[in-house]
This record gives structure tokens, C-alpha cells and sequence, in this order.
């Protein structure tokens, strides 16, 4: 069963021990080379409180409203691991084939935080695939990914949603989309149709 990770954004995190909140979900970050959650980064209650990192691996259980992990000892104070998914965000998602099928808006993990599928401009999604390459400025899908393209409804969020809110991400993808058709249209002038400039005597 799928998982839209912005339901745990602003969630309590608690650990099952001590029976301790320790603090509110913040940001998701992605291990790109396994194309998967590495974890998670929890603030404190309290103002100028620090961020915790929390692996995903000690979380035992995302409830409706809170997410478990084993002991309090699981929040550490240290650097988060991975990729931060707002850093990805706006991205172009191509296939090995070259062809640019749309922007990273949002994505979709798995009961074992796998990354199953991108949401793309447009209200689209695709599917991962074993092939995806997350790379440092794009993200390449297999040869074929164009033909498995899906659109959601318009209701359906994703972890970006929750975390900068559905009308900014919605907007931001409305932005991506008009820039894409933009690019389209606009094409250089090519050589045969260059006016030659005057020589000068």
C-alpha cells in the first residue's frame, strides 16, 4: 500500500519507551541512490529549539496523527542524510530516450519508503521505475516512462503539500507548467532565416 508522505508533516513524533513527544516532523530527505526516505528531520517544541534527525528506520509506526519511533534516543542531534525532497522540487523528469515528460512536484513512497512515483506539472504521476537515476540536476526515468503516465485528481496532495502547503505547491506547479509550454514556443531563429549584417565600407 501506498503512502503520501505529506500526511506526516506536522505530525507529533513519540517515542513508544518513554512514552515522549519529541517533537514535529519538518522536512523529508531522500537517499538518491536507493530511491529512498533516509528520514526525517524533527523540531522540538519551544522557540530556537534544534532539529533532530530521525532514520527511518527507527520508526516503527506512522499513525493517524502520530509517528512512533522505538526509544528517545532514535531523535539525534546530528546532520540529516541524503537529498531534502524541497531541493528536488522543480527538477525535469526525462527518459533514457532524451524526452523531458515534466518537472518534480511531489512524490510517493511505499510501505518500505521506496520511492514508487514522481507527481509531476501538470497533475501527472509516473512511476519510479528500477532504471530512475536521481542525478544532481535531473531526474531519468527508463525508456518507455512517457507511456505509463497518469493524471490525478485535482484533490490528490503530496509531501510538498503538506509541508509548503497545497495552494503553494498547486501554484508552483501551475508556474512549472506555463514555463514548460514557454519553452516550447520560444525557439532561436535558425541560420537561414538570419538577416546578414550590413558590411561596412
Amino acid at each position: 500500500m501506498q503512502r503520501q508522505l505529506q500526511q506526516i508533516r506536522g505530525m507529533h513524533v513519540v517515542s513508544l519507551a518513554e512514552g515522549r513527544i519529541l517533537g514535529v516532523v519538518q522536512k523529508v530527505f531522500v537517499n538518491s541512490t536507493r530511491k529512498k526516505v533516509s528520514g526525517l528531520t524533527v523540531r522540538g517544541a519551544g522557540l530556537g529549539s534544534a532539529e533532530g534527525w530521525v532514520d527511518v528506520r527507527d520508526v516503527t509506526q506512522v499513525g493517524e496523527d502520530v509517528v512512533f519511533v522505538s526509544r528517545a534516543a532514535s531523535c539525534k542531534a546530528k546532520m540529516p542524510v541524503g537529498r531534502s525532497l524541497r531541493d528536488m522540487m522543480g527538477m525535469p523528469v526525462t527518459t533514457r530516450r532524451g524526452k523531458i515528460i515534466g518537472s518534480l512536484v511531489d512524490v510517493e513512497v511505499d510501505d518500505g519508503w521506496k520511492l514508487s512515483e514522481l507527481s509531476l506539472s501538470d497533475r501527472r504521476v509516473v512511476p519510479v521505475g528500477k532504471q530512475a537515476v536521481f542525478g544532481q540536476d535531473t531526474i531519468i526515468l527508463g525508456a518507455g516512462a512517457e507511456q505509463k503516465i497518469r493524471r490525478l485528481p485535482r484533490n490528490r496532495p503530496g509531501i510538498l503539500s503538506r509541508i509548503f502547503g497545497r495552494e503553494m505547491v498547486e501554484e508552483a506547479a501551475d508556474v512549472i507548467a506555463r514555463a514548460e509550454q514557454a519553452a516550447v514556443h520560444v525557439r532561436p531563429p535558425t541560420a537561414d532565416k538570419a538577416k546578414p549584417r550590413p558590411r561596412r565600407k
